[in-house]
């Protein structure tokens, strides 16, 4: 299980600054793999590699940045087999929603740990009727309110309310229930896109995730829970969607009613991924809730 995040908003909103400053501020101990949909955006120099489906190129900070120009999945699964990231940062097309993103990143066994959408403050209104930049923000658990500097105080309290209704209204449903898929959102305000820790805090590799029972150096603002019988998945995901507002994430390996192997669980601000199988896993049942 690979953590990642998906970045989207509209053209111009400030993605991929954000995503760099992310990589560059809060992920300099891991090997991050940053995902852009243009090369030309990024604006570094580096190194560029040629793949069968993506431009890599190498940052000075240690990470690769991949320009994706065909097939998504196969492209992901060309960088992990390369480069072996332990985490993706994924930037959306500015003309694109992230919803199938996040589908496809799950298929490929990522746990995404977040989708964040940068709404451009300053110039919002501009584009707010825009069915794109409505499914962007309903599609997303995590907004972040970008260029807030170049806003009044009160026109800012207005694009804020605005940006709740539509969430409200263009967040995905269960196709089979009509149930929201994401029960809650967080919104940051930021200048040049740059984002608490916070925002970032819990995003485990697989072979993390798997010591973090008896890793005691993991505990500050995190409360782990064993869990001694299989538990009832539907149950589980319910008291999920329904944890604290100080509850940012949650992960951790389980065994289900009824299932055969234990699965890999992720839960992030208000979003729960599809069980992973962990067919390997022999260790305690737990659960890792991440506090803010």
């Amino acid at each position: 299980m690979l953590p990642a995040f998906v970045i989207t908003g509209f053209l111009g909103s400030g993605k991929t600054t954000l995503l760099l400053n992310s990589a560059r501020e809060h992920f300099s101990n891991k090997r991050v793999a940053v995902i852009v949909n243009e090369l030309g955006e990024v604006g570094v120099d580096g190194k560029v590699l040629k793949n069968s489906y993506s431009e890599v190129l190498e940052l000075p900070e240690g990470c690769i940045c991949c320009s994706l120009h065909s097939e998504f999945e196969k492209a992901i699964e060309e960088i992990r087999n390369k480069y072996d990231p332990e985490l993706l940062l994924v930037e959306t097309s500015g003309g694109a929603v992230p919803f199938p993103v996040v589908i496809s990143l799950q298929s490929l066994g990522c746990s995404v740990d977040g989708v964040i959408c940068v709404v451009d403050c300053a110039n919002f209104k501009r584009y707010q009727e825009d069915s794109t930049a409505r499914y962007q923000i309903g599609g997303s658990n995590v907004i972040v309110l970008n260029k807030v500097d170049l806003v009044e105080e009160s026109k800012l309290d207005a694009i804020e309310k605005e940006i709740r209704e539509i969430w409200n209204l263009y967040r995905p449903v269960n196709s089979f229930t009509g149930e929201p898929l994401y029960t809650k959102i967080r919104i940051y305000k930021t200048v040049y896109g740059k984002l608490p820790k916070e925002v970032f805090s819990g995003a485990y590799t697989m072979p993390e995730l798997k010591n973090l029972p008896t890793d005691h150096e993991h505990k500050h603002n995190h409360k782990v829970i064993n869990l001694i019988e299989p538990v009832d998945y539907e149950e589980l995901e319910r008291k999920l969607k329904n944890l604290p507002e100080n509850v940012i994430r949650v992960k951790g390996i389980v065994r289900l009613k009824h299932y055969p192997f234990p699965v890999a669980v992720n839960y992030s601000f208000g979003y729960v991924d599809n069980p992973i199988e962990i067919k390997d896993y022999d260790g305690p049942s737990f659960l890792l809730l991440i506090e803010n």
